[in-house]
């Protein structure tokens, strides 16, 4: 995932709590890697529904959304 893409999550996350965004189309904005002591981090900020959501778990959206084919 890199800024500017455009993603849909699916159907079913696997999160309790997150079927709020299910099906939800959104931009990614920026990646941000970050890290505290021996740890690294990915985090992602995106736009949804008109609002930025920021620092969610990079691998996570990406397991649970796909690319959105904008040529078709």
């Amino acid at each position: 995932m890199k800024p500017g893409d455009l993603r849909r999550f699916r159907d079913s996350l696997i999160a309790l709590g997150a079927d709020y965004v299910e099906g939800s189309t959104f931009m990614v904005l920026c990646v941000n890697e970050s890290t505290e002591g021996e740890s690294r981090w990915w985090a992602v900020d995106i736009l949804l529904d008109g609002k930025r959501e920021e620092r969610l778990g990079y691998f996570w959206v990406e397991d649970n959304s796909e690319a959105v084919n904008e040529t078709g």
